[in-house]
């Protein structure tokens, strides 16, 4: 497999040699097509008004918007990791929960929602996905958290009773994950080791 990674540092490019992918930068030679972390997407792009604690890279999100597009006339897999995979999720019709708390930080269990295991995973971010009506949950966390999206103009809050780690959409073949597999350490090896399974199942 070869991947094409947009936007992403030396970190994912070693993930992705270690679970065997060969590195492009031709996007006509993937077969898989990597949108990485950064900044918020854009609340324009899922029909809200911006919350205070958003910050955004609207020049990032057009780039990348048309990359989603070329992918997917393409048929080319997806697989998005934190920012990226917020942004695969509203490309495919799901919004975003502007502002979460207990995920900027501290690293939790995750459960995959097939098999009931469980993955011990990083967590720097603090939005979250809001699926759309087509995603498949494939894992999820219970932490608890308040979370916060704009609605009308208004700001409003509530506390979660499951936030959406991982999910996939099948008509684009993008895979939206919300930890850092490319984080490194022994901590960190079953996290990849069930990154690794997924790219396998949902995108080969």
């Amino acid at each position: 497999m070869k991947a094409y990674i947009i936007n992403g540092d030396s970190a994912y490019r070693s993930l992705f040699t270690r679970i065997g992918c060969a590195i492009t930068n031709n996007l006509s030679e993937a077969n898989l097509a990597v949108f990485t972390g950064g900044a918020d997407v854009s609340p324009h792009l899922y029909g809200q008004e911006m919350h205070p604690r958003t910050f955004n890279d609207t020049l990032r999100d057009e780039q990348e918007r048309k990359l989603f597009n070329e992918c997917k006339e393409r048929n080319i897999p997806m697989v998005g990791i934190c920012r990226g995979g917020q942004f695969l999720n509203v490309m495919n019709g799901g919004a975003m929960f502007q502002h979460v708390t207990k995920h900027a930080g501290p690293d939790h269990w995750i459960t995959d929602a097939r098999t009931g295991e469980t993955v011990w995973v990083t967590s720097t971010h603090h939005q979250m996905f809001k699926p759309a009506p087509e995603a498949v949950l494939v894992a999820f966390s219970t932490l608890r958290g308040d979370r916060e999206w704009v609605e009308e103009g208004i700001i409003k809050l509530e506390i979660s009773e499951t936030d959406y780690e991982v999910v996939f959409y099948p008509q684009t073949r993008a895979l939206c994950f919300q930890p850092h597999p490319e984080y490194t350490g022994d901590q960190y090896l079953g996290m990849e080791r069930y990154f690794q399974s997924l790219i396998a199942e949902f995108l080969m």
